[in-house]
C-alpha cells in the first residue's frame, strides 16, 4: 500500500468539480494543448469546462511524485 495521499479537488460551492485545484491553472493540465486547439483557453485559466474537471498536473522531470 502506498503513503502517498492526493487531495481530493472537491468544494461544496464548486459540486461539478470545474474549479482547478488551489494554485494551479489551465497551463499546468496535460491537456493544455488539446483544449487551446478545441476551445480557446488559455494557459492562465482556472475553471475547468470539462465535468467533473478531467485535469492532470503536468509531469515536471526530476520532480518527485
Amino acid at each position: 500500500m502506498s503513503d502517498n495521499t492526493k487531495v481530493l479537488n472537491y468544494d461544496p460551492a464548486d459540486p461539478e468539480k470545474m474549479r482547478l485545484p488551489s494554485g494551479t491553472a489551465c497551463g499546468n493540465c496535460h491537456h493544455i494543448r488539446r483544449c487551446k486547439a478545441m476551445f480557446g483557453h488559455t494557459e492562465t485559466e482556472t475553471y475547468c469546462d470539462w465535468s467533473p474537471s478531467r485535469f492532470i498536473p503536468v509531469k515536471t522531470e526530476g520532480a518527485v511524485q
